[in-house]
């Protein structure tokens, strides 16, 4: 029980990175969204879903901020 709970504080504090990132990139929803998955993921699995979904969550933040910024844009071709 005690290491469930442990390791569910270390998938809040992980979910931590995408929520501020999300949140400062306009895209709360996506991050509260890691928070929720990092916290129970690593209850339930530990790091072996924390870490990697800290990773896509932030990922998927970033292209999602990048996408809302060029949009009316023309796509450049290079």
């Amino acid at each position: 029980m005690w290491v469930m709970l442990l390791n569910a504080v270390i998938g809040f504090i992980l979910g931590l990175i995408p929520l501020l990132f999300g949140y400062f990139s306009k895209q709360l929803k996506l991050g509260l969204l890691a928070i929720a998955v990092t916290t129970i993921g690593g209850g339930l699995l530990g790091i072996l879903i924390s870490i990697p979904g800290t990773i896509i969550f932030t990922w998927l933040v970033a292209r999602n901020a990048r996408r809302a910024r060029n949009v009316g844009f023309p796509p450049t071709e290079e």
